[in-house]
């Protein structure tokens, strides 16, 4: 007969659960009882816990003190040792499946874990929706504890204030005020001068599902300078099928499609019926700024100074956002949504100071920017492909370019002024080498597939991350999709490449989480090396072996590993890696910047011998000590998911 465990005990392990996702996060009556389900074993350094050879797993182990490496002993199998420390349960995927696990996991010091029963693990994924949600999609779960952190600092920090991450739903103060699609337009003018709002939904009967919109705008429009019929009903003066989101939108997105579309309200609704409405002037009283505000006074500047003033508008919101804890995807379309907005500007005022030649062009964004990827640390990669007449001979040719050249000048220097600074590998459109024609970026192209020397790599690299920004965007698509048709072909290239993704390893130790991967910042990890370039080498290498178009990290990784058949949950796990590494980026970048001008409080006694090297590099660089118990536990998840991604281009390409 098992003895129960006295509540002294019982209290002391409910306490230690508690300091763990997803058990801070689960009802006291649940987390009391899970303790009286739990035993407490010890392992040996060195003795394996659990193994392939014991078949299907019985068991669910919690780590309690110490560290456990799992090692894939499989042939077949490149995979990197992983290590687990205190909090970490394994394994949870083979107790879902009732399969024998994978890895062998073994005691890499002396080891204390509680050990859960298959009945106590059923009986816990049915009471418990928080470690239901974890077990099945764990760094997700994760990654909300982490954004619900961020979210709940900003709301200390700022008093009852609104965040531009949270649902539409909590904008939603009244009901929104509805007409019949057969109402006379005078009746509806009436309503709206009464209840003095700037705009009606119209719907059809008594139904709540939206058939249409009448703003203030329309009124004008449609009604008082045509000298509609004011009998007639407003179904004819409407605009039908109105953009909705549903509540569970952040107001991020509603703010992001009104800038986007030029919109100043949007629909809110449930499971497809109108809940209410979200209007620009909404979104204006939360933020100083408003995207919908910031568009606009790109369209205004007239010169250098003014975009440069629009730019720090654009980074200033950017940085707002990411103390509100906007998720990183919306995050970089944001930047990027801005950035380009402020480069066809920059394009426009330089065509009027030095126009370019009257044949076909287009401007294109490299590297981070050709993948929509933008930080708020960024300098420029840009270039620009031309078509000359077909009778063109080299001379034509030569005066087209420095035509172009002299109109790229232009540009860059206008980009540098509003905060993009110039490359310092001289990647800009500006350098007669990124100025070709559609013929000679295709022999380029090809030049560096045919011999893909390390200089070629580092090149396609960041040139095979390409998009059109301004002008004839069809001379960039006809270039993809030769790519995209050549690519596959090139089996040398595409090995070589795979080589040179997997120079760099993300830096995850056997017994401690991380370890220094070079000498000169010790106890720091750069970001951009070690976090985000496997998943953006491995994405890129994925879409030239499969034919996929798509330049963003996560549409290559999902257009390309689903061509691979590869699992959507996989995918996710990837894709949720890269994206929260994305967003440490941006909040190291937050701090690099109010460094300049604010308390420094605890980041400075975690980077204080960090202040003396570039903003650039301290940007992409972050104390793995300065991180929250929560966040390193996800960045070594996500580095798990990048080694993961690694061993795959390994087994894929022979690498």
């Amino acid at each position: 007969m098992a003895v129960q465990p006295s509540p002294t005990i019982l209290a002391a392990t409910v306490a230690e659960l508690r300091g763990h996702a997803p058990f801070n996060q689960m009802a006291d009556h649940v987390l009391s009882r899970l303790a009286t389900k739990l035993t407490l074993r010890y392992y040996a350094e060195g003795s394996v816990i659990k193994s392939p050879d014991d078949g299907v797993v019985s068991t669910l182990s919690i780590l309690q003190r110490g560290h456990v490496l799992g090692v894939n002993h499989s042939p077949s199998s490149s995979e990197r040792p992983l290590t687990l420390v205190e909090g970490e349960m394994f394994p949870i995927g083979a107790m879902i499946s009732r399969r024998a696990t994978v890895l062998t996991f073994s005691a890499a010091t002396d080891v204390f874990c509680y050990e859960l029963s298959e009945s106590g693990f059923a009986e816990l994924m049915e009471a418990s929706p928080e470690f239901r949600n974890f077990a099945t999609t764990r760094l997700a779960h994760l990654l909300d504890l982490s954004r619900q952190h961020i979210q709940s600092t900003f709301s200390r920090n700022v008093s009852g204030a609104q965040t531009m991450a949270s649902p539409l739903r909590s904008l939603i103060k009244r009901s929104p005020v509805t007409v019949n699609v057969a109402t006379p337009i005078s009746q509806v003018l009436a309503m709206m001068q009464a209840l003095k709002i700037g705009s009606v939904i119209v719907v059809e009967d008594s139904s709540t599902i939206p058939r249409g919109i009448f703003t203030e705008r329309d009124v004008l429009a449609r009604v008082a300078l045509p000298q509609a019929d004011q009998s007639a009903a407003i179904a004819n003066v409407m605009t039908a099928d109105p953009v909705a989101l549903p509540t569970t939108a952040t107001v991020f997105e509603a703010a992001k499609l009104m800038a986007d579309r030029r919109f100043r309200h949007v629909l809110v609704t449930e499971d497809g019926r109108l809940v209410g409405i979200v209007s620009e002037r909404d979104l204006f009283q939360m933020q100083r700024l408003s995207l919908g505000e910031i568009a606009k006074s790109i369209d205004r500047c007239a010169d250098g100074m003014s975009l440069a003033k629009v730019a720090d508008d654009v980074r200033q919101m950017a940085l707002a956002l990411v103390g509100q804890g906007v998720a990183a995807e919306q995050l970089t379309q944001f930047v990027t949504t801005m950035n380009d907005a402020i480069a066809e500007k920059a394009i426009e005022l330089a065509a009027i100071e030095s126009p370019p030649p009257n044949v076909e062009w287009c401007w294109i964004g490299l590297g981070s920017e050709g993948r929509m990827e933008q930080t708020l640390v960024t300098d420029q990669d840009n270039a620009i492909i031309f078509a000359p007449a077909v009778s063109a001979g080299p001379m034509d040719i030569e005066a087209l370019r420095v035509g172009f050249l002299a109109f790229a000048t232009v540009v860059n220097r206008l980009l540098d002024q509003a905060g993009f600074p110039f490359c310092r590998g001289d990647i800009m459109a500006k350098n007669p080498r990124w100025c070709l024609t559609q013929s000679e970026w295709r022999n380029l192209f090809e030049a560096w597939m045919r011999s893909p020397s390390s200089l070629a790599l580092l090149n396609a690299a960041i040139f095979f991350d390409f998009r059109a920004l301004h002008g004839k965007s069809e001379l960039v698509t006809d270039l993809r999709d030769w790519l995209r048709s050549v690519a596959p072909t090139q089996k040398l290239f595409l090995h070589q490449m795979a080589a040179n993704a997997l120079q760099v390893r993300p830096p995850l130790g056997l017994i401690r989480d991380f370890v220094d991967a070079d000498d000169v910042y010790p106890g720091t990890i750069d970001l951009k090396k070690f976090g985000t370039r496997p998943f953006i080498d491995a994405a890129r290498l994925f879409a030239l072996a499969n034919q996929v178009s798509a330049t963003n990290t996560a549409d290559r990784l999902r257009q390309a590993m689903r061509k691979m058949r590869v699992g959507d949950d996989e995918i996710s796990a990837y894709i949720d890696s890269f994206h929260f590494v994305q967003l440490l980026r941006l909040r190291n970048n937050q701090r690099t910047t109010d460094m300049d001008h604010a308390d420094r409080g605890d980041f400075v006694a975690a980077q204080a011998e960090l202040d003396n090297q570039s903003n650039a590099q301290m940007a992409n660089r972050i104390r793995t000590d300065a991180l929250n118990d929560l966040d390193r536990r996800i960045l070594k998840e996500a580095l798990r998911q990048a080694r993961k991604l690694q061993a795959r281009v390994e087994m894929d390409f022979q690498a």
